[in-house]
């Protein structure tokens, strides 16, 4: 009987399909703002241990030009990645202009590859947009074991679109 209700009270307190042991997300994202001066300092870059990450925040403390630097960080430090298993991954887009509108795609993983898109719309013609420089982020966390390669593309808006260059990395 005492077994009996010990399995009855796990059952209920733990979601149904998830291990106790590990995750089986192969990915997350974090919510970050997407736009914010301050990502105009880094590129885009991926996290393998909590060492560069911590660098990296270093860095950060240090720059100036941030709306909200604050926020940034703390949802980097919130979202408790677990180095052992997981990286982090910043992807960064710059627009020439911010009348730019700006789409986040939702990643897609396919064969240990997860792709994820910044897609920037041109600017309508007869419209002269504005001549501020936009910086977005997108940050996400993946499964060392369920993802070997993160590639990033993204679409520069502007008055014509432009597809640039895909970065590619590799996830050990």
């Amino acid at each position: 009987m005492k077994i009996l209700l010990c399995w009855l009270l796990l059952a209920m307190l733990l979601p149904v399909g998830q291990s106790t042991t590990e995750s089986t997300q192969a990915f997350r994202t974090i919510e970050i703002l997407k736009r914010e001066n301050g990502y105009g300092n880094f590129e885009s870059i991926a996290f393998m241990s909590g060492e560069d990450l911590e660098s990296f925040l270093k860095k950060v403390a240090l720059q100036p030009g941030w709306n909200h630097k604050g926020e940034f960080v703390d949802a980097l430090i919130s979202a408790h990645v677990d180095f052992g298993k997981e990286a982090l991954v910043l992807l960064r887009h710059t627009e020439g202009s911010g009348s730019v509108k700006v789409a986040f795609e939702a990643p897609v993983l396919k064969d240990k590859k997860l792709l994820c898109q910044i897609v920037g719309t041109p600017i309508p013609p007869g419209y002269g947009g504005t001549g501020d420089m936009a910086y977005y982020c997108m940050a996400v966390v993946v499964s060392r074991a369920q993802v070997s390669q993160v590639e990033f593309q993204a679409t520069r808006g502007g008055f014509k679109a432009q597809r640039l260059a895909s970065i590619i990395f590799q996830i050990k």
